[in-house]
């Protein structure tokens, strides 16, 4: 009755369903469609149901299996707990014989225990033989060692169990002689690949990378023995913490075992392979310098720099095929390194012990080697400090000692040569008439190849070396030209002293080139350490010398002397000095132009300007003819005149302010009243802050016409001006004229002064 409801329920639900799809009579024509669309709806359902279907059925015969297994496990435990309660009542009835079945389960667990000892050492010998036989494959290296190191563990076992029988452990030290003897063979085979180290990387770099192999698996080891140990021990005092009585009891045996002790620690220690691997090394590195540190180094310098080369040249195959083959925690290629400049430091020593006997041209051939060397260096990625270790070891000190004071004395010897030839032989003309000699130029010829050579063949401190020797050679050059300015200006000659001028002119050009291109060639640490400057300087502090003894010359020569010493006389008055002063001034001048650089001549005159008026003011002060109205118009004549001379070579402007200092003179000679007096010395310190009120007296004393009240007003207000304008004591600058006077510097004055006044 209900299936009957639920399908007139469905039907009605269709029908209404279908209403609702055909609510319009349009909509009649899609039935077709709509039908068949159903249609294939209803066959996706049907099929998706009979799926599920199986599904379910499937998953219901899996359910009953696994019921059925449940049961029969649950049989299986009904039995076994019958079992157990069978065998339960049986042991009731064995209870009073348990200690027979005790020892005869402990006798029966020994025997088996024995049984596999006794197998094992059975296999011993069969394994040392096993071991030895594969010794002879480089490709079983690991192999033999794993075989080696398990008969150990055997060994050690073995040992220990027998610790307590004396005569047992002795026998079983004679059974194990044949592993000791495999062991030494293993490790004699070891330590040869270790040492063929730098062959093996490039023929066999696989035996070398299983020998380093082994090295690193038995480092692990004594690792880990070490720490098993280090355990024990920490047990052994824990113990004895513990339990003090009875470590008081056993003290005895305490004392006996510290012996075993102290061997215990010895083996803890382990075979230390890695610290032997390390020394394998060094006594190969060490064989490989033998012939070179013991014999070539002391017979054959081109043979022994050849070799320096070749072994030079191996770090580069160590680096590609040497230091791959190690685990990066060795750094085998800088402990390489190391070895390597170590001896070649040892091989520089040696050549310095015997740097005498080498000539330049070898010191500079092992320089050069040093200089190939730490390029290498450089090139494989070595830091360039540690690079220069062999060059900054101070190992080449001596050698670089014996090239410097060759080259030096060389030099030397040769500059005094050239100087002493300019004595005797004339100078030499350029083109344009300007007089020289060759020592500038091939001076700085041969300074400028030292350089060159020991830039192109040498190290960094060899060439700092020698820049500092290049300045010593110029500041004794330098000396050495001092000592002929110490001769009188007369007898040098004023040729001889333009050339002395423009050389070191010269020089001073060619010294700041020099100069520059070394310490461009310098590294920094080096070049702040280098001054050039001082040395450079000096050329013209010569230079500048020479030209005053050029002046010596003109002002030395007799008859401008004669023509000075008239000055401020009845011919001065009458125009016969001065006039003939210049016009020889004039000659000199046409002369030096033409010998001496455009540069040196504007100095030289200049300096003739300077030293032309400190004599006009020195006689002016010092002679003893009273100033009159002729003396004042002949001074104003004089300036004119020296103007008009001096105009012509320096800037009229300069030159009327160096002659400023006579027309100061000739004012003051002029004054008549204190007032002026104090007026026009006021206004002379504004231009020459250094004359003394000396020069005041000087020309009071001069003066026929004032009274002797006035005059000591006047020197006393001068004095007063003059106090008054110093700072800290001193005048506020200095002037070229004053300090140069030699009336001032020989007397103060007073006497002229006191003269008149008395």
């Amino acid at each position: 009755m209900m299936s009957e409801d639920l399908g007139v329920e469905a039907k009605e639900a269709a029908v209404r369903e279908v209403a609702k799809l055909l609510t319009l009579p349009d909509q009649l024509q899609f039935i077709g469609d709509m039908k068949a669309d159903y249609i294939a709806r209803q066959q996706a359902n049907d099929a998706q149901l009979s799926t599920m279907v199986v599904e379910q059925i499937e998953q219901a015969q899996t359910g009953l299996e696994s019921l059925a297994l449940s049961q029969n496990t649950i049989n299986q435990l009904r039995e076994n707990f019958i079992s157990i309660e069978r065998y339960c009542q049986e042991c009731q009835t064995l209870i009073e014989n348990h200690n027979q079945i005790k020892l005869l389960s402990n006798a029966r667990n020994n025997l088996n225990t024995t049984l596999k000892d006794v197998e094992g050492m059975m296999s011993i010998s069969v394994e040392a033989a096993e071991a030895r036989d594969s010794l002879g494959d480089d490709k079983e290296l690991v192999n033999t060692y794993e075989r080696l190191t398990a008969l150990d563990g055997k060994r050690r076992f073995a040992l220990a169990a027998a610790a307590s029988h004396i005569d047992e452990v002795g026998r079983l030290r004679e059974y194990f002689e044949d592993v000791d003897q495999t062991w030494e063979t293993f490790e004699k085979t070891l330590w040869g690949h270790i040492s063929n180290f730098y062959k093996l990387s490039k023929e066999s770099p696989q035996t070398l990378v299983r020998a380093l192999r082994v090295v690193e698996m038995q480092e692990i080891l004594d690792q880990q023995l070490a720490e098993e140990a280090a355990e024990a021990e920490g047990d052994g005092v824990m113990a004895t913490i513990a339990n003090p009585r009875r470590s008081a009891k056993k003290s005895t045996t305490a004392m006996a075992s510290s012996k075993n002790l102290t061997q215990q620690k010895l083996k803890v220690q382990g075979k230390r392979y890695k610290d032997k691997c390390y020394e394998k090394i060094r006594k190969t590195v060490e064989g490989r310098f033998n012939k070179l540190l013991t014999e070539l180094v002391f017979e054959d310098l081109k043979a022994a720099l050849e070799e320096t080369r070749t072994i030079g040249e191996e770090l580069g195959d160590i680096y590609d095929y040497v230091a791959p083959c190690f685990p990066p925690r060795y750094e085998i290629f800088q402990l390489m390194v190391n070895l390597y400049t170590e001896r070649f430091i040892q091989m520089l020593r040696l050549l310095s012990d015997r740097a005498n006997e080498l000539t330049n041209i070898e010191i500079l051939k092992v320089t050069g080697w040093v200089v190939e060397y730490q390029d290498n260096l450089i090139g494989l990625g070595v830091d360039e400090s540690l690079a220069q270790v062999c060059s900054e070891s101070g190992a080449m000190d001596p050698l670089m000692n014996a090239y410097v004071e060759r080259m030096q004395a060389t030099t030397k010897k040769w500059y005094l040569n050239i100087l002493d030839a300019d004595k005797v032989q004339p100078p030499k003309r350029t083109e344009d008439g300007k007089l020289y000699t060759p020592a500038a130029v091939d001076l700085f010829r041969i300074l400028g190849e030292q350089v060159q050579i020991v830039r192109d063949n040498s190290t960094d401190v060899m060439l700092y070396r020698i820049s500092l020797a290049i300045i010593q050679v110029m500041i004794d050059f330098q000396a050495a030209e001092r000592q002929r300015l110490a001769e009188p200006a007369s007898e040098i000659g004023l040729e001889p002293l333009c050339a002395i001028i423009n050389n070191n002119l010269r020089c001073y050009d060619l010294a700041m080139e020099l100069s520059t291109s070394t310490i461009e060639s310098l590294p920094p640490n080096y070049a702040e350490q280098v001054n050039f400057e001082d040395a450079c300087k000096g050329f013209l502090e010569v230079a500048k010398e020479a030209l005053f003894h050029l002046i010596s010359v003109i002002f030395d020569d007799p008859e401008v002397q004669q023509l000075f010493l008239k000055l401020y006389s009845k011919e001065w008055s009458d125009g016969q000095v001065t006039e003939y002063i210049l016009p020889t001034f004039s000659d000199y001048f046409a002369d030096v132009k033409m010998f001496v650089e455009e540069r040196s001549f504007r100095r030289f005159v200049e300096a003739c300007l300077e030293e032309t008026i400190v004599l006009f003011v020195d006689h002016l002060l010092s002679q003893k003819n009273y100033i009159k109205e002729i003396t004042i118009e002949r001074m104003r004549e004089d300036e004119e005149a020296i103007i008009e001379a001096f105009r012509e070579y320096v800037s009229v402007n300069k030159v009327e302010s160096k002659v400023r200092v006579l027309t100061d003179m000739r004012e003051l000679a002029s004054a008549n009243s204190v007032d002026a007096f104090a007026l026009i010395y006021t206004n002379v310190l504004e231009h020459q802050p250094d004359c003394p009120p000396e020069v005041v007296e000087r020309l009071v004393a001069l003066r026929e016409a004032i009274p002797r009240k006035d005059a000591k007003e006047i020197v006393q207000e001068c004095k007063e001006i003059y106090e008054n304008s110093l700072i800290n004591g001193n005048p506020p600058k200095p002037g070229f004229v004053f300090p140069r006077v030699k009336c001032l510097s020989a007397s103060k004055g007073y006497d002229y002064l006191w003269r008149k006044l008395t």
